[in-house]
């Protein structure tokens, strides 16, 4: 049924987080945000991450310290945006100053997942 090897899929799993995440921050880094959009966006991307750790679990080739990399990558992220969007935070142009670099540090750990599978 699937023509796609688990590192293939893993790493679709993994594109979907991460612009689901550059979505997220967009949407939040505006003055004016839809809350509800923020929060269905958050949502979404937090089931594809729970379906990527289910796959990672299944398949152990993809028990990689890239992989893990890139999970705790999406944990701080998502840990940070939970703390942004719930609480009132001193600093705001930090916090989204902080978001943007998680970003930027899951992106870089991203390509060392495609680049340890050689899928690109």
């Amino acid at each position: 049924m699937f023509s796609k090897a688990p590192a293939e899929l893993l790493a679709k799993d993994f594109s979907n987080i991460y612009n689901k995440c550059q979505s997220v921050f967009e949407l939040v880094s505006h003055r004016r945000y839809n809350e509800s959009l923020v929060l269905l966006t958050t949502a979404e991307t937090y089931a594809i991450a729970e379906k990527a750790y289910v796959r990672c679990d299944v398949f152990k080739e993809l028990q990689t310290i890239e992989v893990e990399n890139f999970v705790d990558a999406f944990d701080i992220f998502y840990f940070e945006l939970k703390q942004y969007l719930f609480h009132d935070t001193e600093d705001e142009n930090a916090a989204l100053e902080s978001l943007k670099q998680r970003l930027t540090t899951m992106s870089e750990v991203y390509e060392k997942v495609n680049a340890s599978f050689n899928l690109f």
